[in-house]
Parts: structure tokens; C-alpha cells; sequence
């Protein structure tokens, strides 16, 4: 009897431990796949981010160079008469620098970094705005269907950034269908759970996410390129046809916003699934409309290039403004000690021998009340941002800017009691 009850206690531990050997096989398994892909996302990332550092320096000068020649076509504006026709001349150029500016941004939104002065944003509405201008910019033969299934959902993106992202998978599906088929764009509420985000390309914490789904009737992504199409100037087009940034920019955007996205090949076409860490609605304030309302304010400008500070000086001289301007930090100092007390600095982000933030920084101490705008031809910089976060009296423009844009950005910091 003994025998027998000692022989099922060992059967009992044998499963037992056959169980257990099983269970940690599977979960070794599964640690396995779990390291792989974390090891894939994070060469992705580097590769991401070693794009973007090169990218975001070369747009930071072009957009310096292009912000000279926006401004020098704003003053020659201003000076020709309507009579004269030449105007038209001007608009040329601007939009010209306009569409290069496009460019430069598309190469900074590479980086991953978030983007903190981003609002909340109605994501249904949106994402039917950018829908409507891909429909202009895409052939009468792809159709574009909608499926929201949820409408109001608030995420942290620009509706610039989420154009740029709808434009490029769009302009993408459409070369994938050779200008025929059709495009279906799905919108709902989702919750993640750890094990579903693994599957995706990033790995934010779960919760409850804003889900788009970009759908097309093409030809699919090709298994060899699948792992690859994320590459910042990687392309499998013709010469001339694509510079290999589009897909790379919606990977740096989505990233940047703290979302995540996973790319499916369905049985025709391919469907790419986005989602967005959903927030809470915020009010945004109104917009000040342009008079013609001289500003009679003191205004600091401080750039290390001669041309965007005569060019500066003149246009904001132009409308009633005290103008000072200074090549550096020190000179910036000098200035405002000599009997100037400026109620506006505007001043470049990067400067030879320091950032602008120094010069906020003084000036804040004498002046609590001072308005800033901060002009970068890259982005804002970690200092900048935290100003941009607690000081209801800065703000930051992005060069090359418009005069109607200095002069709506100053009319709103100067409103603010």
C-alpha cells in the first residue's frame, strides 16, 4: 500500500515538474521574441535618431539662409507700389521659401523628441481636414473612404504634423495602386494591453490610445523591405521619384507624439495602424486678428547674422517699434544696460557665445514682465522649451517666419496682462 501511494506521489511530481519545464520553456520562448524585438526597435531608433541629428543641423542653416531671403522679398514688398506689378515677384519667392521651408521641416520631424508645445487637438476633425487635402493632391481614380467610428478623441499633435503624416502615406498608397484604387482610413478608441504594444514598433505604456488605420488596394510591401521602410532615405522607387523621408518622418512624428505603429500586409494592399496617447481637451485661445495699429513698444532683437537683423530692424521699425539689435550675449547685455529697458527680446535660440536663454534670463530679473520670442531655424532647444512651458510671456517662432507671423505673435504677447 505504501509502495503504491509512493509511486503516484512521484507520478504527481514527474507532471509536476514536466509542467514546469514546459511552462518555462515557452516562457524562455517568449523572452526570446520579446528581446529580439526590442533589440529591432532600438536599432531603428538609433538609426532614427543618427538620421535626424544630421538632418536637423543642415535644416537649422538652411532655414537661417532661407529667413534672410523671406525677409529681404517681406521689405521689397512693402516698398513697391501696386501700380508698378512687381509685387507678384515677391509672392514668388515667398512661397518659394515657403515650399523649401517644408522640406527642411520634414528632414527636422525625423527626431524623436516630443514636442511639448503641442495642444490638445480634435483628431476626427483633423483627420478629415488632411483627408480633404489629399483628395486635391491625388487622382480622380483613388477613392477615399472613411470609417470613424469614434469622434471625439483628443491627442497632443499639430494639425501641421498630422497633414504631413496622412499626406505621406497617402501620396505612398497611391504610388503603390499606380493612381487607382482605393484608400480606406479608419478612426476608434482602442486600450492596449503590454502584450499587444509589443507587437508594434515602439513600446509606450499601455492605456488608452487613439487608433487610425491607413488601408490601401495596392500591391502589398515586399517581405525583404518590410523591416527596412522606415529607414530615414531608404526607397524602393525610381530615381527622381522619392527621397526615402516620408515614411521616416511619419515614424519620427508618431514617436515624437508618444504613440506607437505596427504595418500589416492584408490579402490586397497593406494597412498601417497608428496609435496616439489620448489626453484631455484643452481650450485654445483666440486669435488676434492684424490692424493697423502701429506697436510703440521697445523691442531687443539679438542674431549673430547681419542680414536678419537689418532686415529685422526694418520691418519692425516699419511698424512703429524702438528696435535695438545685438550680434551675441554680451552685446545684448551692454545694450540693455545703456539706458534701453526693452519691453520685447527677440532673440535667436543659438548664439556664438551662448543661447539666447542667458539674455532672458538677465533681463527677467529686472523686467519680470518682459515679453520673449525665441527664433530658431531648428527646434527650441530643452532650455527654451521649459521657458516656453512655465512663462505665459514667451513664445517661439520657427524660421524662415512671415512678418504677418512676428506681428500676430507679438499683438498676442503683448494682450497678456
Amino acid at each position: 500500500m505504501a509502495e503504491d501511494v509512493l509511486i503516484i506521489v512521484l507520478a504527481i511530481l514527474a507532471v509536476v515538474f514536466a509542467l514546469l519545464f514546459v511552462a518555462m520553456k515557452e516562457k524562455d520562448k517568449q523572452n526570446q521574441k520579446d528581446n529580439a524585438l526590442l533589440k529591432e526597435q532600438l536599432k531603428q531608433a538609433y538609426k532614427s535618431e543618427a538620421a535626424a541629428r544630421m538632418a536637423s543641423g543642415a535644416a537649422h542653416d538652411f532655414n537661417n539662409m532661407l529667413s534672410g531671403i523671406c525677409g529681404a522679398a517681406e521689405c521689397l514688398k512693402q516698398k513697391l507700389s501696386e501700380e508698378t506689378g512687381l509685387k507678384k515677384y515677391c509672392d514668388i519667392i515667398l512661397g518659394g521659401c515657403e515650399r523649401a521651408s517644408h522640406l527642411a521641416r520634414q528632414m527636422t520631424r525625423l527626431s524623436l523628441k516630443p514636442d511639448n508645445r503641442c495642444e490638445a487637438m480634435d483628431l476626427a476633425a483633423g483627420l478629415d481636414e488632411s483627408l480633404r487635402l489629399l483628395e486635391h493632391g491625388l487622382s480622380k481614380s483613388i477613392k477615399i473612404v472613411r470609417k470613424f467610428e469614434d469622434k471625439s478623441l483628443f491627442v497632443n499633435l499639430s494639425g501641421e504634423h498630422l497633414q504631413s503624416l496622412i499626406l505621406n502615406l497617402g501620396f505612398n498608397a497611391a504610388d503603390a495602386m499606380s493612381d487607382k484604387g482605393k484608400i480606406t482610413v479608419g478612426l476608434r478608441r482602442v486600450s492596449l494591453r503590454d502584450d499587444e504594444i509589443r507587437d508594434c514598433l515602439m513600446s509606450p505604456s499601455a492605456g488608452d490610445f487613439a487608433e487610425i488605420s491607413f488601408a490601401d488596394s495596392g500591391t502589398g510591401i515586399a517581405p525583404e523591405n518590410m523591416a527596412r521602410i522606415f529607414e530615414p532615405f531608404f526607397t524602393t522607387k525610381k530615381a527622381g521619384k522619392g527621397n526615402g523621408l516620408g515614411l521616416a518622418e511619419v515614424y519620427g512624428t508618431v514617436a515624437a507624439a508618444g504613440g506607437t505603429l505596427r504595418v500589416e500586409n492584408q490579402k490586397k494592399g497593406v494597412c498601417f495602424y497608428i496609435f496616439l496617447p489620448l489626453v484631455l481637451k484643452k481650450s485654445t485661445p483666440k486669435k488676434t486678428q492684424k490692424t493697423n495699429q502701429k506697436l510703440a513698444v521697445k523691442i531687443l532683437v539679438v542674431d549673430d547674422d547681419a542680414l536678419q537683423r537689418s532686415l529685422a530692424y526694418e520691418i519692425l521699425t516699419g511698424v512703429g517699434c524702438e528696435v535695438k539689435t545685438a550680434e551675441n550675449v554680451a552685446e545684448a547685455v551692454a545694450v540693455s544696460k545703456n539706458e534701453f529697458c526693452p519691453d520685447v527680446l527677440m532673440t535667436d535660440v543659438f548664439l556664438p557665445d551662448g543661447e539666447g536663454s542667458k539674455i532672458y534670463d538677465r533681463l527677467k530679473k529686472k523686467h519680470k514682465n518682459i515679453r520673449v520670442v525665441f527664433l530658431s531655424g531648428g527646434e527650441p532647444g530643452e532650455k527654451v522649451q521649459k521657458i516656453l512651458l512655465k512663462d505665459k510671456y514667451a513664445a517661439f517662432l520657427a524660421k524662415p517666419c512671415r512678418a504677418e507671423q512676428v506681428w500676430e505673435i507679438l499683438q498676442i504677447l503683448l494682450a497678456k496682462a
